[in-house]
């Protein structure tokens, strides 16, 4: 099986990017994968109006190079691997495409609203505009609460890779979301992924949440007198995906936010600090 670990980034390199970078390198090379980092490769950014770069993550679905693969896993470059993690990614059970959710945010969601718009309310708003379009419904969790697919960790097949060659163009749906009146995070790459998984004829994989371990600050009444951090970290986390906006994390952080509990921690980790 030819398989490629593909990593995309407009811009600067961050430090905590280089380091993604450099660790996901030496993960492909444990399992016999091939590596890419893309950087400011111009490629989904031509078929959008604005927030191109939101979008490149996306190329496996759009540009032909990418179908002499077997398989190809997307990664944000704010995901890191356990030490040394041996275990094969692409010997997940799948067929098309494989993400995992966010556990957390529904229920955050019906709290707050987040980054000015993103709350239950717009969901649910989101989820009618899908049910209005294609006569879907989308998924929920255990308490009602719509799940939120992160597309920080996505498998791709090569099935999945030309079956994708059908989605709606990306423009299509920045504009029928728009036309309904969502705001910018409904209308980018994270919900148009989650969209299309549902209203297209794609054998879809909920992955083990161990393959996206979020750890990020959590807003609003939810905050426990103890911790302003909600950490999903567990025995079978294999990624660790670091959301702790508003740090500068440099290698020593980053390792131990990957690898050790937080009662180990070396370092300041308020939101706003870090040493």
């Amino acid at each position: 099986m030819k398989n490629l670990i593909y990593q995309v980034w407009c811009g600067t390199l961050t430090e905590e990017a280089k380091v993604s970078s450099k660790l996901m390198k030496q993960y492909a090379d444990r399992i016999g994968a091939e590596y890419l980092l893309h950087t400011n490769p111009n490629i989904a950014s031509k078929r959008v109006n604005s927030d191109g770069p939101y979008w490149e993550w996306l190329n496996p679905t759009i540009d032909n190079s990418f179908l002499e693969y077997d398989n190809v896993l997307v990664l944000d470059l704010d995901i890191f691997p356990v030490e040394v993690l041996e275990e094969n990614i692409f010997e997940q059970d799948f067929e098309d495409v494989g993400a995992c959710t966010e556990p957390f945010q529904g229920k955050q969601r019906s709290t707050i609203t987040v980054g000015g718009h993103i709350n239950k309310e717009n969901d649910e708003k989101w989820a009618k505009v899908i049910k209005d379009t294609w006569n879907v419904t989308l998924p929920r969790d255990d308490d009602g609460h719509l799940k939120v697919y992160n597309a920080g960790v996505v498998i791709f097949s090569n099935e999945g890779m030309r079956k994708a060659r059908d989605w709606m163009p990306f423009q299509k749906y920045i504009n029928l979301m728009k036309s309904r009146g969502l705001q910018r995070f409904y209308t980018v790459d994270q919900n148009y992924f989650h969209a299309m998984m549902f209203v297209n004829d794609i054998d879809f994989v909920e992955m083990n949440n161990g393959w996206n371990s979020q750890i990020h600050y959590i807003r609003g009444p939810l905050v426990d007198t103890n911790s302003n951090i909600n950490d999903e970290r567990d025995d079978d986390t294999k990624f660790v995906h670091v959301q702790m906006s508003g740090h500068k994390w440099n290698e020593k952080h980053l390792y131990e936010i990957t690898n050790l509990p937080k009662s180990e921690w070396t370092f300041e980790y308020n939101r706003g600090k870090s040493k």
